[in-house]
């Protein structure tokens, strides 16, 4: 099992100058975790930040396995349509230059007029297009079961609807606790999707009195079958990658979680 820590949430962190970047990466190294999963984003708006995250990868002998290619696969006309291939092809790119295994593609939402069948039929049309690209930089294309976009992509049919229309090039981001935004458990969902899964992502939420139901919560302290669903990935010989995806709490940063949290998700797969 080789664990990975996902880097979105320390942004403000670093901006704000309480932690670098060469010193995110740093503290993932001594926590524990052998790998990182960055946003494409992060990287195409500041592009300078590629050298740096390179020369730290190289310094701490972590990978950069999985890269989160935020694009809204979901168009309206020809020219949507270019467009979100354009910014797919942009972030396979960046994959690349990583030597990444897995090009995440995350963040396709409905636009007006648009059906969810229709959506995950145009997410299969266009991943299916780049599919030979993907696999030319040695790629693999996976979604996850999204849980900003229930209604499209986040219940295990909808995202095995996706993967069977792509002619099987699609492989599944299994992620441990947005199954709870369509009233499914993981662990229960496993079974059906285990042999399409390149990638793990594991989270936990605790309930709370909002419309929504619940809230992120520390990792291990809240409601998600995250040891269910380690238990069983070993049992079944599971050996890709898994990353953290952590939920701060308040007066909480980078060093206050990732050590704990990272020494609790490898403690699962013991």
């Amino acid at each position: 099992m080789k664990f990975a820590v996902m880097t979105f949430m320390y942004r403000g962190h670093i901006d704000r100058g309480e932690i670098s970047h060469e010193g995110l990466v740093q503290l993932l190294a001594e926590s524990g975790a052998q790998g990182i999963e960055a946003f494409d984003r992060d990287f195409l708006a500041k592009p300078e930040l590629v050298p740096v995250y390179r020369r730290a990868l190289a310094d701490t002998g972590l990978a950069m396995p999985v890269v989160d290619v935020m694009v809204n696969l979901v168009y309206t006309s020809a020219v949507e349509r270019r467009q979100r291939l354009d910014d797919l092809r942009r972030g396979l790119d960046l994959c690349a230059g990583f030597g990444s295994e897995v090009a995440h593609v995350a963040g396709s939402k409905l636009a007006e007029g648009v059906s969810p069948a229709d959506g995950r039929a145009m997410m299969a049309e266009l991943l299916a297009e780049v599919a030979g690209e993907a696999q030319a930089r040695g790629l693999v294309l996976g979604i996850e079961d999204f849980d900003p976009s229930p209604e499209l992509v986040c219940r295990a049919a909808d995202c095995l609807e996706i993967m069977r229309a792509s002619g099987g090039v699609v492989k599944m981001v299994f992620d441990t606790g947005n199954f709870q935004a369509v009233s499914e458990k993981a662990d229960e969902e496993l079974p059906l999707g285990y042999d399409r899964i390149c990638h793990c992502h594991f989270k936990d939420f605790t309930p709370d009195a909002s419309a929504r139901g619940y809230r992120g919560a520390v990792f291990g302290q809240g409601m998600i079958p995250n040891r269910e669903v380690a238990a069983e990935l070993k049992r079944r010989g599971y050996e890709g990658w898994v990353a953290l995806e952590s939920y701060l709490q308040p007066g909480c940063g980078p060093r206050e979680t990732i050590p704990g949290e990272i020494a609790t998700l490898r403690g699962m797969f013991a």
